[in-house]
């Protein structure tokens, strides 16, 4: 008896997670209530340099939508300032595999950090117009890869080197523009150092070309 209830407890909780909400994703429902879209990141937790896209979970009514068109809906995704338009593709082919109503635009996030979905366009008719940003009440951020790897490398993490290549990268240009003015200025001094040699060899020609003459008279 004891050993049943353990069964039937462990399998009543896998099937109380698996009903629930996608993990991390944010829920969009439209101003009449009928359309409704989780959304979030394909792969959670989302990994910089790391294939994902960002996924969609529509339903109508309460039913899965599976007869999306491309281009009723338009998904961009922001981040610092720069944005790019993904291309939407179903997940699912119903009857045969996937989750009926899973679709996602796939992309490479390259910095962690918050992201930003903006999804518009048409679902069977009703009008959707939505942004959501990475948080709490919505979907994970994106991540660094250095504190999930195993074993930990003693490397600094994508963030420390791209602070350290634009720390050097700015002293060597300081060192190319001191070079350069080091430069200029010893090419500037042999100009001038060269013009005067020329005027002292005319000097000296004229010199001997006047003792010549002198020397006539």
């Amino acid at each position: 008896m004891r050993r049943t209830f353990i069964v039937v407890a462990v399998v009543g909780s896998v099937l109380g997670l698996s009903a629930g909400p996608a993990l991390a994703h944010g829920e969009y429902v439209s101003p009449k209530g009928d359309v409704a879209i989780l959304t979030g990141f394909a792969t959670e937790p989302a990994y910089i340099n790391q294939p994902n896209a960002v996924q969609l979970e529509i339903s109508h009514a309460g039913k899965a939508v599976t007869d999306l068109k491309p281009g009723d809906l338009a998904v961009k995704v922001e981040f610092g300032g720069q944005s790019t338009e993904l291309n939407l593709e179903p997940q699912f082919e119903v009857g045969e595999w996937g989750t009926p109503g899973d679709y996602r635009a796939a992309f490479i996030p390259t910095q962690p950090g918050k992201y930003t979905v903006d999804v518009k366009g048409t679902v069977d008719g009703v009008n959707v117009d939505y942004s959501m940003t990475s948080g709490p009440k919505a979907f994970s951020e994106v991540e660094d890869t250095a504190p999930a790897m195993f074993p930990a490398e003693n490397a600094p993490s994508t963030t420390d080197l791209s602070t350290r290549i634009d720390a050097e990268t700015a002293r060597a240009d300081a060192a190319i523009a001191s070079a350069s003015d080091a430069a200029d200025t010893a090419r500037t001094m042999a100009i001038i150092a060269g013009v005067i040699a020329l005027m002292a060899v005319i000097v000296a020609i004229v010199a001997v070309v006047r003792s010549r003459r002198s020397s006539s008279a």
